[in-house]
């Protein structure tokens, strides 16, 4: 990070309080004030153009700053995020607050960075700050770093432990379970879950390098149900060069074609995978629409970080439309 910035200045974090409310996290409880008095004092001295801040529960760093472009890069929403995943009969996890603290936090920004476009329309519609879509890039690894071997598997799932993806994962085993054995492989922390699989992927484990997981599969699918944000999982496939087939949620954000990146279920999903093993058209189809949707969404994030430059040089948030800055 020292290599990468003019200036970093590090601040060791510090033990989480309890929260302010009895069901959720109140907007500041992330937020310490020795970090909101670092930043002032810094700003103070520097006069930045602009202060961004990662995430809305970091909002409070922006209060009292004058005469500069305040931005909250939301990256997801938190706003009842509790009460999704109690409706979807699950544990919730992290940072989790009510709608009406998540637009106490918004409203102190000058622009608001949303990661999708649902999530910018659903924020435009919640607070009068002017908000706008910037999604989450990766570089095409698939140009920088080609692999020249042949793949082991045909299908690989790289997740982490969370929830979500434990579900998405054991509802494609259900799925997988009533049709032809599949060459399949299971791979990240999502192993150290207790999970019980009708069917026997091979079990890669922790993975040390993402091209050793990436280099290994053919093509990389995302059953994901539900959830928030983007999918990260899904963009770093493409830019790994992989063909990918997953769900609608699994692409939510993406300016999806092709029918196997919005596929209505996770059944559907597996009814892809079959056919994918059994038609090498489908094969290619699927690769040549994955690479041009890595390179679609490319082209809209760099639209979307024009704007945001021109906002930053002009000193004010422009009032840039959905379609125009859509990643």
């Amino acid at each position: 990070m020292e290599r990468f910035w003019n200036e970093f200045h590090f601040l060791p974090s510090l033990p989480l309080p309890e929260p302010k409310f009895a069901r959720h996290w109140g907007l500041d409880d992330w937020c310490p004030d020795a970090l909101c008095a670092a930043v002032a004092e810094l700003h103070a001295r520097k006069h930045y153009d602009a202060v961004l801040v990662n995430y809305v529960w970091m909002s409070k760093v922006l209060v009292g700053l004058d005469n500069t472009l305040k931005i909250i890069d939301t990256h997801d929403l938190f706003g009842d995020r509790h009460k999704i995943a109690i409706r979807e009969g699950m544990e919730p996890r992290w940072y989790f607050t009510s709608l009406s603290e998540e637009d106490r936090g918004f409203n102190r920004a000058d622009l608001l960075l949303g990661i999708q476009d649902r999530e910018t329309a659903e924020i435009a519609s919640r607070v009068d700050v002017p908000a706008m879509v910037i999604g989450h890039l990766m570089p095409p690894r698939f140009l920088m770093e080609p692999s020249h071997k042949p793949p082991r598997f045909t299908f690989g799932y790289l997740g982490s432990g969370n929830p979500w993806n434990i579900r998405s994962i054991q509802a494609l085993d259900d799925a997988l379970a009533s049709g032809p054995a599949m060459d399949w492989m299971l791979a990240g922390s999502i192993l150290k879950q207790p999970l019980t699989l009708k069917t026997s992927p091979y079990r890669f484990g922790f993975v040390k390098e993402l091209k050793d997981f990436y280099n290994d599969v053919q093509c990389v699918i995302n059953p994901m149900l539900g959830g928030t944000g983007l999918k990260i999982k899904t963009v770093e496939a493409l830019s790994y060069g992989r063909p990918v087939i997953g769900t609608v949620d699994a692409f939510i954000g993406l300016p999806v074609q092709h029918e196997a990146h919005k596929l209505q279920s996770v059944e559907a999903c597996a009814e892809m995978m079959c056919e994918y093993t059994k038609n090498s058209s489908l094969q290619e189809e699927i690769e040549l629409a994955s690479r041009a949707l890595y390179f679609s969404y490319a082209l809209n994030i760099s639209r979307g970080i024009d704007l945001l430059g021109q906002a930053i040089e002009r000193g004010v948030a422009l009032q840039p439309s959905l379609d125009t800055a859509k990643a």
